[in-house]
């Protein structure tokens, strides 16, 4: 992962420039080019990795909102470089801005990253039009006679919404599309994907952040991501967000409302395969909030996992909690819902609990409870760093009336900040209901992250509701990504790995909040089955969420001595290895878990490589398992876990004598 210095050493290579009505973006990986016919832009060239994608035909690629523009057009260009937010890494940015003689129209931003095959552009709409777009239902083909004819063409309609048009060189291109899942209360199955092959006859409507284009022939494409929520949770519904047809590609839904605000869309290149489509997708992921040691990849302890809700929380129970946590090796220990004065509608405690309109209940509603803490905060804030501890807060910002109470909500996150010095916050309880609602709830993300440096993290819980989802605040912070209860025989240490593994194809791990549970408790709730969470090796858990942020899912003042040994073993060889590990690409290798499969991950730098492998309920002891690596000879370094591995042939053979076991190696580079 590339340095921020690193960012501005090579920021001059990059090149965004405006000349002879023409805008070309190049970063050395990627370079695309746009001519501006009757103030739209036209896509005239996207190379990538010495390919050229496009077979232009001349139609715009980008058609913004609000209908045509009424000549004489009014255009200007300006750039600017350095870092677009407080967390992001440097990038050079463009906006063309074309107004019409009525003062109507747009400005299209672009952004490029220097070291990253990517570029993104966004519509912002300028003024108001009174001409209603046009109707649109999309492309179709005609219905099937049976009849033969000599051509049968996909009919495309006009677009009015209309973010990337890509006429393609590639005659046998596929379209991938992925579709994955938030609200994870109700859905445990967090990424599929579909295949199609685009041709004549049939056109293809998908609604999603993000698809892939592959050209079989070569193992080569370009990835295009939404910066959105997920279809379900946007405020303004796109019927289709991508549409293939014969070669040809188009990107819908700015999603700009008549706010003007809309979403991005960017183009991302690879060549060679999945593991690299999906080590493109991380780098852009990761230049939107770089990877940060000592402040990212740490492991936070919640009480809530426990299912006492707020029940517990009180001074003397968070000191139990802060001593229990510090031997285990946590970083954070985090105060669910229960710290502030206001109740919930989830406290163990409230019959008439509330889950918005926090500000109309109570003005002093997100002030310290003195019923549970008589001194305030500042007692357990202090132990906390007296062991070395971070603290945080659970944190509900205001749904009601489209979040129109984002600037107190602010003030109260930031004032945690400087008064306590709290800089880990799980946001909850979002509701987007509107686009109003969703630019205020991200002009509260983006005045947290200002008026403390960057130096406040918010967790973003995607639990439940309409929230921003995977790629809807990158900036933000880890995204807290399920609840799951032993209470309700709900925890299955495979399933949560399943999820980190089928989301790591599309999401970097170190972008999520992965859990772990105290497996001892309610062994009831799974009696006879071979994958109960108290059948494996009290480690095991926990090591499923360490190319993560491991989230102590528990009480941890209750964790039994027979579990919390191991962990906090393990936790102690973590904190020598993490900043390496977190600071490679992650990648999943194997095979997707199941339960009785042989799965894992690869971080890959340039020197050296962590490989953790999970051996499931299979029969054999051995596997042979690819990686993604360059050829060459490795030596092979056993850090923790059970068995061993070796480079043999070009892979690394693993050994691991026992099911439910794992096994974490190092790999570094052999120098002839």
């Amino acid at each position: 992962m590339t340095s921020l210095s690193q960012e501005i050493a090579d920021a001059p290579t990059v090149k965004l420039v405006w000349k002879d009505g023409e805008v070309l973006a190049d970063n050395g990986l990627i370079c695309r080019r746009w001519r501006l016919v009757d103030g739209l832009p036209v896509p005239v060239s996207l190379v990538a990795y010495g390919r050229e994608w496009l077979n232009p035909d001349g139609r715009p690629g980008t058609v913004p909102p609000g209908g045509p523009l009424q000549l004489p057009l009014k255009i200007h260009w300006s750039t600017e470089i350095g870092s677009a937010d407080l967390v992001e890494a440097v990038s050079h940015r463009g906006a063309l801005t074309v107004l019409g003689s009525d003062g109507c129209g747009y400005r299209w931003h672009l952004q490029v990253f220097a070291g990253c095959p990517a570029i993104t552009s966004r519509v912002e709409r300028l003024g108001a039009s009174d001409a209603p777009p046009p109707a649109g239902e999309g492309p179709h083909a005609a219905a099937s006679t049976g009849i033969e004819a000599d051509q049968v063409k996909c009919q495309e309609t006009s677009d009015h919404d209309l973010m990337e048009r890509l006429p393609l060189a590639a005659m046998h291109a596929h379209l991938t599309v992925f579709e994955l899942a938030d609200a994870t209360d109700d859905c445990d199955n967090l990424a599929s994907e579909r295949v199609w092959r685009l041709n004549p006859k049939e056109a293809l409507n998908a609604s999603t952040c993000l698809a892939a284009i592959t050209d079989p022939l070569s193992d080569a494409g370009l990835i295009l991501l939404k910066h959105a929520p997920l279809p379900h949770a946007r405020p303004l519904n796109t019927p289709s967000d991508v549409i293939g047809e014969h070669r040809l590609v188009r990107l819908l839904g700015h999603g700009a409302g008549d706010e003007g605000q809309g979403y991005a869309w960017s183009v991302i290149a690879w060549a060679g395969g999945r593991w690299e489509r999906a080590a493109a997708l991380h780098r852009l992921q990761e230049r939107f909030r770089p990877f940060r040691a000592g402040r990212d990849g740490l492991m936070l302890s919640n009480t809530w996992g426990d299912r006492n809700r707020d029940a517990r929380i009180a001074e003397s129970f968070i000191f139990s909690e802060i001593s229990a946590g510090a031997a285990l090796g946590v970083d954070i220990c985090q105060i669910d819902d229960g710290w502030q004065k206001g109740v919930s509608s989830n406290s163990a405690e409230a019959k008439n609990g509330i889950w918005s309109g926090f500000w109309a209940e109570d003005p002093d509603f997100w002030t310290p409870s003195l019923k549970r803490f008589p001194h305030g905060l500042d007692g357990v804030v202090k132990a906390a760093k007296a062991k070395g501890l971070a603290t945080g807060l659970w944190f509900a910002p205001d749904s009601s009336d489209h979040f129109a109470h984002w600037e107190k909500d602010a003030a109260v996150v930031i004032g945690l900040n400087r008064r306590f010095g709290v800089c880990y916050v799980k946001v909850d309880g979002i509701n987007i209901t509107s686009k109003a609602g969703e630019l205020n709830l991200q002009r509260f993300f983006a005045r947290v992250r200002m008026e403390t440096k960057g130096e406040l993290t918010i967790d973003l819980d995607v639990t439940a509701q309409l929230r921003p989802g995977y790629f809807g605040a990158m900036q933000a912070g880890p995204i807290f990504l399920e609840n799951r209860y032993t209470d309700w025989g709900q925890w299955w240490p495979h399933a949560t790995l399943r999820n980190l593994w089928e989301l790591s194809w599309h999401v970097p791990p170190q972008r999520l909040r992965i859990e772990f549970l105290n497996p001892q408790r309610h062994q009831e709730k799974y009696e006879g089955s071979r994958l109960a969470p108290a059948q494996y090796p009290a480690d095991y858990p926990f090591a499923t969420t360490l190319v993560a942020n491991p989230l102590a899912w528990f009480e941890v003042s209750s964790l039994p001595p027979e579990v919390a040994k191991p962990v906090a073993a393990l936790a102690a060889i973590w904190r020598m290895h993490r900043e390496e590990l977190h600071a490679g690409t992650i990648l999943p290798i194997g095979d997707s878990p199941t339960g009785g499969a042989w799965t894992g991950f690869c971080s890959r730098s340039p020197k050296a490589a962590h490989v953790l492998i999970f051996r499931e309920w299979t029969p054999g002891s051995e596997r042979a398992l690819e990686l993604p690596l360059p050829p060459g000879n490795w030596h092979v370094e056993t850090i923790a876990g059970t068995g061993g591995a070796a480079w043999r042939e070009g892979r690394l053979c693993a050994t691991i004598p026992k099911p439910l076991h794992w096994l974490w190696v190092r790999l570094g580079a052999v120098h002839k």
